[in-house]
């Protein structure tokens, strides 16, 4: 019975990963029709709506550094997803472009505190296999950013009448609701499993062998910030060098660069149970060097559909296990879910700052109309930036650990 108790709640908990990271992209493809058509935006001022959204969630750091020290996270996720659903059905109402930014600032901070508590309790959960745990429900995060992103359309579809933030901003906010109604079921189930406690205190294989203690946090972050970054090129710049320089298809490009989408979130699973078994450190070095040198690839196969398609998988199955190695390494950082909260806010400034600067280095080498050559060289640029990162805290990890077990 206590075994059949704990599949449900993982089963649970993968659940509700995938609803609560629906709402988070439900918006971001349909920004025209909510937004320029609903309130006479401008293009840039309506694209500040995901922007804020990344900005917004480094106040939930601080706010999640109050309750390091307690067991929370059951009541974070639960008072974070009502709040977010309050927020969402804030959104729909005709507020105006700007306090409709505003209240979307705040809700980043509710996604970051539930995407921290909730990961906090599948690491609860996992009962001393850590990595395997988060690695397999970063499967359901990811592809709830996919479906997410699906569903937005469809409610904008059938809000034609002009009812279309209602429909989409209320399905987003009745998911957010039913996270919060699950969630203390979760909770019950947990706190009468006292095996719970093993997550905290199971040391993992390989480097993390050396020392049950805290690691420094920043060498984690600065790994997801690198991630993030790169990974900005992948779904924003690339897209637009394929179209506009080489020609392709909408069919090609949607399929090029879903691939690498698609296999990092079938992958984090399988690469966690690697980090239980390796270490997560030697996969993140062994996954960043793979992930360094297929991302400098892409300047050179660029022309090639399929050599880029080969790129491609590649660089999916490395971005997998670079999500799982660093998901796991954060939660070695003190409090599990202030070092989450940290992990979700580095990643989103990452694709933020990855994402601007690549556009200002190709206007800046390329001018108005950049050749596929200007490209390459913003793609090579990140990917030395991606392999000095993965040197620098690699070693900044193996030596704080060594040095703590000298100690």
């Amino acid at each position: 019975m206590r075994a059949l108790g704990s599949n449900c709640v993982r089963a649970t908990l993968l659940i509700l990963v995938l609803l609560s990271a629906m709402p988070d992209t439900m918006a971001a493809p349909v920004v025209k029709e909510l937004f320029i058509d609903r309130y006479g935006a401008s293009q840039q001022a309506a694209q500040m709506f995901n922007g804020v959204n990344l900005l917004g969630g480094f106040v939930a750091i601080p706010l999640l550094w109050i309750a390091r020290r307690k067991d929370r996270s059951v009541s974070l996720v639960m008072w974070g997803s009502i709040a977010d659903a309050l927020l969402l059905a804030a959104m729909a109402c005709p507020l105006g472009l700007g306090w409709t930014l505003v209240i979307r600032a705040l809700e980043g901070v509710t996604d970051v505190i539930v995407f921290a508590a909730l990961f906090d309790l599948v690491r609860q959960s996992a009962k001393g296999r850590i990595a395997t745990g988060l690695g397999i429900a970063s499967t359901p995060l990811l592809l709830g950013l996919g479906v997410g992103a699906m569903l937005g359309g469809i409610a904008v579809r059938q809000g034609d009448g002009g009812h279309e933030s209602i429909w989409l901003f209320g399905g987003s906010a009745f998911l957010s609701l039913v996270v919060a109604l699950l969630v203390p079921c979760v909770g019950a189930t947990l706190a009468q499993d006292p095996s719970r406690r093993l997550a905290s205190d199971a040391p993992a294989a390989g480097f993390e062998q050396s020392s049950r203690r805290s690691d420094p946090l920043w060498p984690a972050l600065a790994m997801t910030f690198s991630d993030r970054a790169s990974g900005g090129l992948i779904t924003g710049t690339l897209p637009i060098a394929l179209a506009q320089v080489l020609h392709y298809s909408a069919i090609e490009r949607g399929m090029l660069v879903g691939l690498p989408l698609v296999l990092m979130a079938l992958g984090t699973g399988p690469t966690g149970w690697l980090c239980d078994r390796v270490g997560s450190l030697r996969i993140r070095v062994i996954a960043g060097i793979s992930y360094a040198i297929s991302f400098a690839f892409l300047a050179f196969v660029g022309a090639n559909p399929i050599q880029l398609g080969c790129v491609m998988i590649v660089v999916g199955l490395s971005a997998s296990a670079l999500f799982s190695s660093s998901l796991t390494l954060v939660t070695r950082c003190g409090s599990p879910t202030m070092s989450l909260g940290a992990f979700r806010g580095a990643g989103d400034l990452g694709f933020l700052s990855g994402t601007v600067l690549s556009l200002f280095l190709i206007t800046t080498i390329g001018g108005s109309e950049p050749s596929y050559s200007d490209y390459a060289t913003v793609l090579l640029v990140f990917a030395g930036f991606h392999a000095a990162t993965t040197f620098t805290t690699s070693v900044a990890l193996h030596w704080a650990r060594r040095g703590r077990s000298e100690n």
